[in-house]
């Protein structure tokens, strides 16, 4: 994971282990956008990238989003324990400026989890047109490792619905954005100095934009530490971890345990509730016992 090469942002004490949380940490990012006091702080990101990619591709139809927002998060989905629950999951984060259009953003540490980036990103895309209701939907997918079928060595590429006869671009304006974090990184920018914090390398910018951006994360991470549900959420991640992952790596050899490391990505892959993911891979421990003899 690309963050985890810099600084985090502090440090969360569970019960068995302490745990570095990086900013593009999933449960940590949720927490932050939940609450209305950093709605701002995620407007500034989205539109100092939107700003970015217009440099590159003026004529694009992407705009900076300038009027009353609203943001949801998926943290109440993390404290979540039955499984009906995520049949309503949504993405991460989602930004909604009243009336005009909806921002899902994606914060993506891994290039190849085991549903493709390219997959997740096409099904998201048609869910989120879908619940638009007529209004713009777009996609931001910030990659802290860079994709290549989807990115082709830019910084920035952009997928729009696009007539194959005429060459037109389709009336609906929305697409999905990828980013790559690591060239933006390199970039003397602003938006290079965000991506540089977004990635750990840099957790002191100096712009002053990105630097009220990094204020909002390290006041969040403040009560983070200190959160109950927070502790909760990590550390049944950390026994989902433990229990079932760190033993089916160690009895690699088996097939069966060989599944279970299949099987625990796909359900994360999902969004299911760590303690879900427990109870389902407890169930299969019972009804298929290990031939391993350990």
């Amino acid at each position: 994971m690309a963050s985890k090469k810099g600084k985090p942002l502090g440090i969360i004490k569970l019960q068995s282990k302490d745990m570095a949380i990086f900013p593009m940490n999933d449960v940590f990012l949720n927490f932050t956008f939940q609450m209305m006091e950093h709605w701002e702080a995620l407007r500034m990101a989205v539109n100092l990238l939107i700003e970015a990619f217009k440099q590159v591709m003026p004529d694009a139809r992407l705009y900076p989003i300038k009027g009353e927002i609203e943001v949801r998060t998926q943290f109440k989905h993390y404290l979540a324990n039955e499984a009906e629950d995520f049949a309503t999951r949504d993405q991460d984060i989602r930004m909604l400026e009243l009336d005009v259009s909806t921002t899902y953003v994606e914060f993506q540490n891994k290039a190849h989890p085991t549903v493709p980036i390219k997959t997740r990103s096409v099904e998201y895309f048609g869910l989120g047109i879908g619940h638009g209701k007529g209004m713009v939907a777009n996609q931001i997918w910030l990659l802290a490792e860079d994709v290549k079928e989807l990115l082709h060595g830019e910084t920035f590429t952009r997928y729009i619905l696009k007539d194959e006869v005429t060459g037109n671009t389709h009336p609906e304006n929305s697409g999905i954005m990828y980013v790559s974090l690591t060239k933006l990184a390199q970039e003397n920018t602003p938006v290079g100095e965000l991506a540089s914090f977004l990635l750990g390398v840099n957790p002191d910018p100096q712009n002053e934009v990105v630097k009220k951006i990094a204020d909002a994360f390290n006041a969040s991470f403040k009560k983070f530490k200190e959160s109950k549900d927070v502790v909760k959420v990590l550390t049944l991640r950390e026994r989902v971890k433990d229990e079932i992952w760190g033993d089916a790596v160690a009895e690699g050899e088996s097939k069966r345990d060989a599944q279970l490391v299949s099987q625990v990505a796909e359900l994360e892959e999902k969004g299911l509730d760590p303690a879900e993911i427990l109870k389902q891979l407890k169930n299969l421990l019972v009804a298929v016992p290990s031939t391993t003899k350990k």
